[in-house]
């Protein structure tokens, strides 16, 4: 019977260190102030909103001009 390729011993120190370095990481992290969130979040809803404006116009455009070409 062939022994595991890895120790079980081994496997939990690993994670563990491997958790420590993600906390790590994150105490590292600058987060964005309420006020940075809010503003960002209204810029991407106004330039998402306006993309999908801008998209449907067009469309609105090639549906009418496939109307006045296949004539339907």
């Amino acid at each position: 019977m062939a022994k595991p390729s890895f120790a079980v011993g081994k496997v939990i120190p690993s994670l563990r260190r491997y958790a420590g370095e993600i906390i790590a990481e994150l105490k590292k992290v600058v987060w964005p102030t309420k006020a940075e969130t809010r503003r960002l979040t209204v810029m991407v809803i106004v330039i998402a909103g306006s993309v999908g404006v801008f998209l449907g116009v067009i469309d609105y455009g090639f549906t009418r001009l496939m109307q006045l070409i296949i004539g339907g």
